[in-house]
């Protein structure tokens, strides 16, 4: 009895096996690229999790298929998706032959930033600019920061002659305005984002998307002028590169970089690892003569990777991490130690980063459930001083020499961002993505020379959940938001009383946003949201300027106020596609309302040879203005990029920014500073069928006025206008290219080529080293080599 029950079992087993079997058919198609293209292709029946990759012949086999109609995508980079309905029949192969089209504009492919999901840029509720790895190679940028230039409503500016701090501005505010991330992680600290757009090599990003205004909202309540988000380098074909760049500043000051790239991905793509390598060595340079720097030196290595694993068809694990060693000094005397120049600004920057990110899909995938942990480590030692010397043994030890000795400095600083994200699809109209966040930065901040002291944690607990609801076809409707549970415990010292900061700050931060597509090429998009910025001493604020060898530090007000924020987004996108030519045209209106704003104010000297200057809250400003973009591509030889910002930015009172009281004087503003009233980019390249490429690059940077000390005794401060600059920028390549030995490149070219630049630093060691504008280097000719396969 028990041998026949069993017998029974297994062919009833047997007989649903092959019942099973029997309604499953496959599918077998190639791939062929438009541009003659060796590429791998992915394909994908999302329905069931069945997914595929190309061969070398460009062709694909998926079996075991349901019968019945289902939808195939079929995407590969720089290409435009493709989706059809294939037929399968039990028992049958299916064949099909697809045609992908080129999308040298990128219009289709899929952005993280809009949402936090994958979707379309052109399906996307609210507006994502994005900033390629070729435009990176185009513009020959050496660093993140170099690129940035190349999305409306973005610029990147140097604040700081002696040590190279740079920020980067969106619509009009600056660098604390704007939310950093890195693979959609909020990872970048105070600390690190000083020099960080600087330190990020270019090699390591795939692309950069950009949403300015409000609209990011689900990222942080702090992303006030928008949301900048680094995509690094994933593993999608095999490959290897290595390239070198040698530059002269000037004509005449080395700047030396080398990269390395590879990439490996396993026969079924279940499996693939990136790698990247950057170093980079560039010499001091002196602009007028005075034996001071104004572009810093730089030593750079860095080396990260990303990798991923996809257990099954459903789930995917992805780790990534790099790690980043970088000397930068300015100042004088660099053949010695830096207590023993006259004037130096140092910094040796240690930083260590890494996150994990694991996907599971559901069996029917309308459900997503994401983890992810990142953290990053940052160990800085920094010196700031001045009035250093070499002593004798004759000579005595004055106040001087010992602030100059004791001017040294240690900071240690980690991050950590963990969450949980789960994303629902209600219905075929309707989405709902929810999660809970939770953000810690720890600051141990320490210049004993000085008196200074900062230790400070931060811990955001956020929820957030967002509905995307499409009421009919052309319509998509997003309401969301954020709660920010916030803690700030801090204790500073610089000198004076000890201010010990405990608060927490409650915060509700919404968001909406709407686009409707009036028709295949057109499309409007509008957007509302909240932000707020903690009151903290320590953020994109507190680099270093010295005037007259006095380290500037912040202090809070007694009684400063949380900043929030009101931000409105407008725009129009028109955009055609015909075979290969293609053209996307975008004009956004953007209105920004700062309430409590923070300003720096009342600047203190003490007698150790620091200078205090107060954190408080202006009476309110307002920012508005217009981004236009317009891109065009022809035959995928020809791409044009381009875009211009006007913009202004007003406090609702006049706001001081110095006074002397003994005196009876003051200097006051109206208008934020720093902010030019339009700035603007060009990127065009084209590449000729014997494989020349000629690219040219152009930014505009168009007047704004500045603060400038002008006595540092009293640090006298005025305001002044600042001309227009517009800088030029030529790359010449020529690429050879062998199936059996890979592609060798030989490029050179010009960077700003009518050495459009500033001309009136101030000079010696007492200069203002903050009163710096302009394009970020003089003319610069470069030459070099990229090999890969």
């Amino acid at each position: 009895m028990h041998t026949a029950f069993s017998a029974s079992i297994l062919c009833a087993l047997m007989l649903f096996q092959n019942t099973v079997l029997a309604q499953t058919g496959s599918l077998t198609g190639t791939v062929h690229f438009s541009a003659d293209d060796q590429r791998i292709a992915q394909v994908l029946i999302p329905s069931l999790g069945l997914a595929s990759t190309t061969d070398e012949t460009n062709t694909f086999t998926i079996s075991n298929i349901l019968q019945g109609n289902h939808k195939l995508l079929v995407r590969a980079l720089g290409y435009a998706p493709y989706e059809t309905v294939v037929s399968i029949e039990s028992g049958g192969n299916t064949r099909i032959a697809v045609v992908l089209e080129p999308d040298p504009l990128l219009l289709s492919q899929a952005v993280v930033s809009a949402t936090r999901n994958e979707v379309s840029a052109s399906n996307a509720p609210l507006n994502v600019s994005r900033i390629d790895a070729s435009t990176f190679e185009q513009v020959q940028a050496i660093s993140v920061a170099e690129g940035l230039y190349f999305s409306p409503g973005l610029r990147v500016e140097n604040n700081c002659q002696n040590c190279g701090f740079t920020q980067i501005r969106m619509n009009g505010l600056d660098g604390a305005y704007s939310q950093v991330l890195i693979n959609s992680r909020p990872i970048f600290s105070a600390l690190a984002g000083v020099y960080g757009l600087e330190l990020l090599p270019a090699n390591m990003v795939d692309r950069v998307e950009i949403i300015r205004g409000g609209g990011s909202a689900l990222y942080g309540g702090n992303a006030i002028a928008g949301t900048v988000n680094i995509i690094t380098k994933a593993p999608t074909e095999n490959g290897f590169n290595l390239s070198y760049n040698h530059g002269f500043t000037n004509l005449e000051t080395p700047d030396r970089t080398a990269t390395v790239n590879g990439t490996l991905v396993n026969e079924d793509g279940t499996a693939g690892a990136s790698i990247y390598g950057f170093n980079r060595e560039r010499a001091p340079w002196d602009a007028n003569g005075d034996g001071i720097s104004e572009l810093v030196q730089l030593s750079n290595t860095t080396v990260g990777f990303h990798a991923f694993y996809r257990p099954t068809e459903r789930s995917r694990i992805e780790l990534n991490g790099y790690t980043l060693n970088e000397f930068r000094r300015g100042g004088s005397d660099f053949d010695r130690v830096a207590h023993q120049a006259e004037l130096t600004e140092q910094l040796q920057h240690r930083i260590l980063g890494t996150g994990l990110t694991v996907e599971q899909f559901t069996r029917n995938y309308r459900h997503k459930f994401t983890g992810y942990l990142s953290m990053q480590i940052v160990d800085r030692a920094s010196y700031y001083g001045a009035g250093g010397r070499i002593i004798d043994d004759p000579d005595a030890v004055d106040d001087d020499d010992l602030i100059a000795l004791n001017s040294y400095g240690q900071s240690d600083d980690i991050t950590l961002v963990g969450g949980l994200q789960h994303t629902a699809e209600l219905t075929q109209r309707m989405t709902l993505t929810s999660g809970s966040e939770w953000q810690f930065n720890n600051l141990d901040d320490r210049m004993p020379g000085y008196g200074r002291l900062i230790e400070q944690q931060v811990s955001t607990l956020g929820l957030f959940s967002q509905l995307e609801f499409k009421p009919v076809n052309r319509l998509t409707l997003l309401a969301g938001g954020r709660f920010d549970y916030l803690s700030v415990n801090g204790r500073y010292e610089t000198g004076f009383t000890p201010l010990e900061q405990n608060r927490i700050l409650p915060v509700w931060v919404p968001r909406l946003a709407a686009m409707a597509q009036i028709s295949d090429q057109l499309r409007l998009r509008a957007s509302y949201a909240q932000g707020y910025r903690g009151p903290q001493a320590f953020d994109e604020d507190l680099h270093i300027n010295t005037v007259g060898g006095d380290a500037l530090f912040i202090r809070l007000s007694d009684d400063l106020e949380t900043e929030r924020s009101e931000s409105y987004t407008a725009s129009v996108n028109y955009s055609h596609t015909s075979g290969t030519h293609q053209v996307n045209l975008v004009a956004e209106g953007f209105y920004t309302l700062l309430n409590n704003p923070f300003i720096l104010a009342d600047q203190e000297d003490l007698d150790n040879g620091i200078a205090i200057i107060t954190k408080r809250n202006a009476s309110g400003a307002n920012v508005r203005g217009i981004n236009i973009e317009a891109n065009a591509a022809w035959n995928r030889r020809w791409t044009i990029r381009s875009g211009m910002t006007f913009q202004q930015g007003n406090y609702d009172q006049e706001e001081v920014i110095w006074e002397d009281e003994d005196l009876g004087e003051t200097t006051s503003t109206k208008v934020l500073l720093r902010m030019p009233r339009s700035n603007g980019y060009l990127a065009a390249s084209y590449t000729s069928i014997a494989g020349f490429t000629g690219s040219l690059s152009a930014v505009y940077t168009g007047s704004m006025r500045v603060p400038h000390v002008i006595d540092p005794e009293t640090e006298f401060t005025v305001i002044r206008t600042t001309p227009a600059f517009f800088e030029i920028n030529v790359r010449l390549s020529h690429a050879f290219v062998s199936q059996k030995n890979g592609r060798l490149e030989l490029f050179t070219g010009v960077h700003n080529l009518l050495n459009s630049y500033q001309n009136d630093f101030d000079i010696g060691p007492e200069r203002d080293a903050g009163y710096i504008y302009g394009p970020m280097r003089p003319r610069t000719i470069f030459f070099g080599f990229s090999y890969g396969f």
